[in-house]
């Protein structure tokens, strides 16, 4: 009996609305059989504004006292480089910027397991679509979110944030959907996560496809895939990450240590993105926005939808 997906969208840099995957939405409607389409719920996490207002006001100030000129260009560098500086994680989670953009990531899902139980439909497959920063965003959410609903209840008490606590309650009570434990396909499109690991040394950075360690160095359960996922599901999952050669800030993930070499669940596919007439120097723009359309990336993510949807999911053994 074919089952439902959900299909979770995070944007990357200079996304300025939240129709931002409509033309990906559309395509894939178009590429999987008509009596499918029902069975998928695309929705999109748009965070953009939790930044765009400030990075704006601080343009227009800046023109006029300043005297900067308030040029597309600049705009686009404020707005590209502003995005991914405000993306750092934090000690505490009051007034982070970080944190605010993982809490909408988590209210769409809780939205989507609250449409799905008035629909009566059981938890789903989840399917997350990453451009850009939104990769990276996605990645440490999963990470994130994998770790605290692992962490015992002593430690979450000796914890100094005060704001830990209630989101790890949340967690011990909330269905395998929103915790992730059915999450069986990751989709990302020019990631630049490679740029965010340089702070660590390599044998430092690991994929969700990896149990982090505890407080005490146990090794906990990976994000990847979900444990609640039947075996022929989780045969199934897989990290699909797209660039293009052409793409200045888009990049293949295996090169960044044995833990991403060795992941059999992530690939890497290099696909042409840009526009065929490109301008030297002005093409990876174009090829960092070109992912959304681009007949290769469509074909192999309606595919891992195509899989969800037709493959068993019966409650794995274990699961929790």
């Amino acid at each position: 009996m074919p089952q439902h997906v959900a299909v979770v969208f995070v944007h990357g840099i200079n996304a300025d609305s939240e129709r931002f995957s409509l033309p990906m939405q559309e395509a894939l409607r178009k590429l999987l059989p008509q009596e499918l389409n029902h069975l998928v719920d695309f929705r999109s996490v748009f965070w953009a504004d939790e930044v765009r207002d400030h990075q704006r006001k601080y343009l227009a100030d800046a023109r006029l006292t300043g005297g900067i000129r308030h040029n597309k260009l600049r705009r686009l560098v404020v707005e590209g480089l502003g995005d991914a500086a405000a993306y750092q994680k934090t000690k505490h989670q009051d007034n982070s910027i970080y944190h605010r953009v993982q809490s909408q990531i988590s209210a769409k899902i809780k939205n989507i397991d609250e449409d799905n139980r008035k629909q009566q439909i059981a938890d789903c497959s989840l399917i997350f679509i990453g451009h850009s920063l939104g990769c990276h965003i996605i990645s440490s959410y999963m990470w994130d979110l994998n770790k605290l609903k692992q962490r015992t209840e002593d430690d979450i008490k000796a914890d100094l944030d005060p704001t830990v606590e209630p989101l790890w309650k949340d967690l011990q009570k909330a269905s395998p959907f929103r915790r992730l434990e059915t999450c069986a396909g990751l989709i990302t499109l020019g990631s630049n996560m490679p740029m965010f690991t340089f702070t660590f040394g390599p044998n430092s950075v690991y994929p969700v496809t990896s149990g982090p360690k505890d407080a005490n160095g146990n090794e906990l359960k990976p994000a990847f895939p979900g444990v609640a996922l039947s075996a022929a599901l989780k045969d199934k999952a897989r990290w699909l990450n797209f660039y293009s050669e052409r793409d200045l800030l888009g990049f293949p993930l295996k090169p960044l240590n044995d833990g991403y070499r060795n992941a059999e669940r992530i690939h890497d596919i290099r696909v042409q993105s840009e526009a065929p007439w490109f301008i030297p120097y002005v093409w990876c723009l174009y090829a960092h926005t070109g992912y959304w359309t681009n007949e290769i990336v469509l074909r192999h993510t309606s595919q891992l939808i195509r899989d969800m949807i037709e493959t068993p999911v019966e409650t794995a053994a274990g699961a929790g």
